[in-house]
């Protein structure tokens, strides 16, 4: 069924029928919209590795390490 003539079918319903079918159709792209997404840890893979580039890991550390209180 093509939308222009859904619209015509539509267009005779008495007020009332068209505020609970635009009340079902909103509701159901408000729920396609609103559906989480899985979060992935691996999706986050790689970012923010510019701002390590150059640096050696392990002096890091090491340099980390000697700033706590013992």
């Amino acid at each position: 069924m093509s939308t222009e003539t859904l619209y015509k079918e539509i267009s005779l319903l008495p007020n009332e029928e068209k505020i609970v079918l635009v009340s079902k159709v909103m509701a159901e792209l408000s729920s396609s919209f609103t559906k989480e997404k899985k979060l992935n840890i691996y999706d986050i893979k790689g970012v923010g590795k510019e701002i390590w580039h150059g640096i050696d890991a392990q002096e890091y550390v090491d340099k980390e390490r000697a700033t706590w209180e013992r």
